[in-house]
């Protein structure tokens, strides 16, 4: 079978979902393209080394064991505030006016629990202009972050970051809700991940023919 190769370049949207406290899909989902930057850096725990020197103080046993993956630390800077969407990814909560409407949020002090999954796509070097060609990410399970520094000045523009996320391991995401690829068996019909994740999946990269959801900044049921 071929092996694909594709370029991603710019973010073009992110989809947020949330989750149950055991890895399972959650109710709703938020879709935004209000982002600046995700960054996602690998946590690896080094492999122990076993050194021992005979009586000369020559190396007898010099081994290394193998690095083992622990996970994926995110970092999300958005351009603007969906109090529901940082609802979903960090610690704060959503604040309602008068009419009931989520106006804001307030932080409040104490342990953060939470998590959600986390899907972007990007653009593909070569086919910026077509909406259905996509690099698409998948991190099924996050462990709620905390929101960063918030800066006001008299010349920036003010952005707020979420930092301290990372992924778990131990989800049940499976093939997902969502449709995602061309199902192979019927041309042009998108369709759920081909192969069910691992639960100890932390990440998927893929290229995709099948367009990004469409913004949807308010909460919204989840397709199943």
């Amino acid at each position: 079978m071929p092996t694909h190769k594709f370029a991603p370049l710019l973010g073009k949207r992110i989809r947020v979902t949330q989750m149950t406290e055991a890895g399972a899909i959650g109710i709703n989902n938020i879709v935004t393209d209000g982002f600046i930057t995700a960054t996602l850096s690998a946590e690896v725990e080094d492999g122990s080394e076993i050194v021992v020197r005979n009586a000369f103080g020559q190396l007898c046993i010099n081994e290394r064991m193998n690095p083992s993956f622990k996970r994926l630390n995110v970092e999300i800077e958005f351009c603007g505030v969906n109090p529901s969407l940082l609802a979903y990814v960090s610690n704060v909560i959503e604040y309602e006016d008068y009419a009931g409407d989520i106006a804001g949020f307030t932080i409040p002090e104490g342990e953060i629990s939470g998590s959600f999954g986390f899907e972007l796509w990007t653009g593909l070097s070569g086919s910026l202009n077509d909406s259905n060609a996509n690099g698409y990410m998948l991190l099924p399970w996050v462990g709620k972050g905390n929101l960063g520094d918030i800066t006001v000045d008299g010349e920036n523009a003010v952005t707020f970051s979420v930092t301290g996320a990372a992924t778990r391991g131990g989800h049940a995401w499976g093939q997902g809700p969502y449709d995602v690829l061309i199902n192979g068996d019927s041309p042009g019909v998108a369709d759920v991940l081909p192969t069910a994740l691992d639960p100890y999946d932390h990440f998927l990269l893929v290229d995709t023919a099948v367009a990004a959801p469409a913004v949807d900044e308010q909460p919204a049921i989840v397709n199943t």
